[in-house]
């Protein structure tokens, strides 16, 4: 690997990590409200929510839009990617999910248009014009400034899978808590998980975006009202 390969794998990895100053950080999608109501309080528990999110909810929403967003701006269809974005919009039922997508999508898009890395022209320059005032979601941007960049499809859907994953593992870590050690060790548990979570995504049809998770809605919600809460969502 070396030249535009090298540098498209370091981009890669840089929107994908948790530092990525996009505010992913301040977002649990419910996670707390398990924690507070005692269903989530150990290693255990943290790994079964986790799996339950990736295949019933996240494999469906995020990860498939991921892919689906990509493969449009791949050919260069900015009516698909429209349709998805409204899609993506009109499925967020819990308030809070609904904003804190709008905001982590318009912040990705406000960070890399500060990151001067020549797509002028591109698809992902179309994407954003066409965008101008319109609600955008992460995953969605995310697809299309992969494609913009000629990235491998594999290696963009497995990198947003493992850092979003990395994220709530780290949630956990903090909320339960877990020792740091327990982290590491169940995000690795969780390799398994990927390899069938990305099969699904890659096989699964329009039919199949959005799929209704009503339990994880449900607790996104009840977020709202909490005593006490850390994170956004």
């Amino acid at each position: 690997m070396g030249g535009d390969d090298l540098k498209r794998h370091f981009l890669l990895l840089q929107i994908n990590d948790a530092l990525f100053p996009i505010g992913g950080y301040a977002h649990s999608y419910g996670l707390e409200t398990y924690i507070q109501k005692g269903i989530v309080h150990d290693l255990a528990t943290a790994r079964k929510y986790i799996c339950r999110r990736l295949e019933l909810s996240f494999a469906w929403t995020d990860l498939l839009a991921v892919r689906l967003s990509f493969e449009a701006a791949v050919k260069g269809d900015y009516d698909r990617l429209d349709w998805l974005e409204n899609v993506m919009d009109a499925s967020r039922v819990p308030q809070e999910v609904r904003e804190g997508s709008k905001k982590l999508g318009s912040r990705f898009i406000k960070t890399v248009s500060y990151m001067d890395l020549d797509l002028p022209g591109s698809c992902f320059d179309v994407y954003v014009r066409r965008r101008h005032k319109k609600p955008t979601c992460h995953p969605c941007a995310y697809g299309v400034l992969c494609a913009a960049a000629k990235m491998d499809l594999m290696d963009v859907l497995s990198a947003f899978l493992y850092g979003q994953t990395s994220a709530v593992v780290t949630n956990c870590v903090k909320t339960i808590p877990l020792s740091q050690s327990d982290g590491q060790r169940l995000l690795a548990s969780l390799y398994p998980i990927f390899e069938d979570v990305i099969k699904k995504t890659m096989e699964a049809g329009d039919d199949m975006l959005c799929l209704s998770a009503p339990g994880f809605d449900l607790r996104s919600i009840e977020h709202e009202y909490l005593y006490s809460r850390l994170y956004m969502s």
